[in-house]
């Protein structure tokens, strides 16, 4: 616990006013987490009494053996009588829990912060000012290297607090805990096979788990000593604890928790605003539960005065069912990356595309990449050859750098779709399938959901479908969208544009939807497996009791994916067979293909 000693507040007006100085002091007065590493031998010897104990038992440095017990620290957070740990897991009511019911209430030393990484004296000296992109991913990586130094008993537990922190650390799960069941600790050939390479899942995963390495990487580079104490597994285990249970406590922390000055210091230095943005917190607690859209209890309001937070239910829970909170509202692909899981019941979001050709990351493919969606040359007659259509090529080549430029913005491809399942019931457990447990589909829900979406992902094959005859001048159109998408801030969130808002002739029209219906089925095919087949998968891997597995999750993941690429596609077929023989629409007009004009 960080409380100042009398005599020794820090204030702006006071002779110490260097914002460094005085964040250093206050460290230096009020934390005793420190590593006493100055010289050489010193290390050499801490180094040499961690392998020690890793040989030959774990290093206690003067804690109490049942305080690093998951029941222990229960004891300490739990107000009320009604429920247990179970597998020192997770938290089941032994009796019936009214709504509002308190829980828990969780001490200020027995939450992990930010805030605390940034003042350890080890990370201030070796690792605080390493470059990690993001500021959300430093702050995360930053509680990440705390909590491995904690784990590994490199900050001495010279108080009750530190004691408990450890001991919180150490209750989180290990890497080999993680390596039986979350994807970014899989290998890539084993997630590619589970996904395939084309998935959004396992595009997301890769970016996913280069991130997280990148930033060991960044503090191994920057620090030698940080390389020593903390292997990448050590970092990798707590990165994914701190991605999969670490949430925020917004608002604004007071005086009481961190000076002005000190704020200032860390706002000006390495850009962490605490006294805006709050601080990333890990609980115990988050560890006892899991999570679902339609949770019973909810855990937060953290009160600055009595220095505590705390969890309560939001509805009544029987005997039996688990506690459950809910991690926000994430897509599918983002929960399994993530965190490791998707809910089977359905009631997560799946995400349909367009995006068959390229991925959409943080590189924006080059001009050939994005030429595979102008292959068909829909809209022409005859396939377009440079010397015979000299001015139909001249547009293709610039609708491809116009694609180009579109390409990485997300939402001119992705639509997410409403769940497959829809229901306000919080389910028993979110790790025992129920007796009758079916496998989710979509609903007629869906196609009346995409007949008001689907057009919002039109603009890709509203391009790739133009011609000559639809749009006068359209060279020109197209490099003034242009200009206003070279100029836009972001090549990942680009402004409204001029080709969106055309009205457009029925047979274009046709014609873009003929091109979604195309992307659909080309994304759905390349997963070379069905909906009925991965259907049986999954209710195979459920029957044999592997429903928490990696198979069970991954085969979850590219179910909902093809169930997605498929609404879709039948939503594409049947508007395309309801205006079919439409009076005043000429299939001349059309000349839609279905093979590539490089393969004629």
């Amino acid at each position: 616990m960080y409380k100042r000693k009398s005599g020794s507040k820090i204030k702006s007006g006071s002779k110490n006013t260097n914002p460094k100085a005085a964040a250093n002091n206050y460290t230096r007065t009020h934390q005793s987490s420190h590593l006493k590493l100055g010289s050489v031998a010193g290390f050499a010897a801490t180094a040499l009494a961690l392998i020690w104990g890793r040989l030959f038992g774990n290093i206690r440095r003067g804690i109490n053996s049942n305080i690093i017990d998951a029941p222990y620290l229960l004891n300490l957070v739990q107000k009320s009588s009604s429920f247990e740990l179970k597998y020192n897991r997770t938290l089941i009511a032994t009796e019936p829990i009214a709504p509002q019911t308190v829980l828990m209430e969780i001490s200020r030393e027995l939450m992990i912060w930010d805030l605390d990484a940034v003042r350890n004296e080890f990370i201030r000296e070796e690792i605080l000012f390493t470059s990690i992109p993001g500021k959300v991913a430093k702050r995360a990586a930053l509680l990440s290297a705390y909590l491995a130094l904690l784990r590994n008993d490199f900050i001495p537990q010279t108080d009750h607090t530190l004691q408990l922190q450890t001991s919180v650390a150490k209750q989180l799960p290990s890497y080999d805990d993680y390596k039986a069941f979350h994807p970014v600790l899989a290998s890539i050939e084993q997630m590619e096979l589970l996904l395939g390479n084309h998935s959004p899942a396992f595009r997301d995963l890769l970016a996913l788990r280069q991130s997280l390495n990148n930033e060991y990487d960044s503090f191994i580079a920057t620090s030698d000593k940080f390389a020593t104490l903390v292997s990448r597994a050590d970092y990798l285990s707590c990165r994914l604890a701190v991605q999969s249970r670490a949430f925020q406590i917004p608002g604004v922390l007071p005086e009481s928790e961190i000076p002005t000055i000190e704020q200032e210091y860390y706002s000006q230095t390495i850009q962490i605003d605490f006294s805006n943005d709050g601080v990333l917190s890990i609980e115990i607690i988050n560890d006892w539960m899991n999570s679902h859209v339609n949770n019973n209890v909810m855990v937060g309001g953290y009160d600055a005065v009595k220095r505590r937070g705390r969890a309560w239910s939001t509805k009544a829970i029987e005997p039996g069912q688990e506690l459950i909170m809910d991690y926000g509202r994430f897509h599918d692909y983002v929960l399994f990356g993530q965190y490791g899981y998707v809910p089977s019941d359905g009631t997560g979001v799946t995400i349909t595309t367009v995006a068959a050709f390229h991925n959409i990351g943080n590189a924006i493919p080059d001009v050939e990449q994005m030429m595979l969606y102008l292959q068909y040359d829909h809209g022409y007659p005859e396939c377009i050859e440079k010397k015979l259509h000299p001015d139909a090529f001249r547009l293709k080549e610039l609708k491809s750098r116009y694609l180009r430029e579109i390409a990485i913005d997300p939402s001119r491809w992705v639509l997410p779709l409403p769940p497959r399942l829809s229901t306000d019931a919080t389910p028993p457990s979110t790790t025992i399938l129920p007796d009758h447990y079916t496998v989710p589909s979509f609903g007629s829900d869906v196609y009346e959901y995409l007949e008001t979406h689907a057009l919002s992902i039109s603009l890709p094959c509203r391009l790739v479908t133009l011609t000559e005859k639809d749009l006068n001048n359209a060279e020109d159109f197209l490099l003034k969208d242009m200009e206003i998408l070279v100029n836009a801030a972001s090549p990942q969130d680009t402004p409204t544009l001029q080709l969106e808002k055309l009205q457009v002739s029925p047979a274009w029209m046709m014609r873009t939807i003929h091109c979604m219906k195309m992307m659909a089925s080309a994304q759905k095919e390349m997963y070379g497996t069905t909906i009925e087949s991965k259907t049986r998968e999954i209710m195979s891997l459920a029957r044999d009791g592997n429903s928490n597995s990696l198979e069970f999750q991954a085969a979850h993941v590219t179910l909902g994916e093809i169930q997605s690429q498929e609404a879709l596609e039948t939503w594409a077929l049947d508007v395309l067979q309801s205006v079919s023989g439409m009076e005043g629409l000429s299939s001349d007009e059309l000349d839609v293909r279905s093979e590539p004009c490089s393969s004629k």
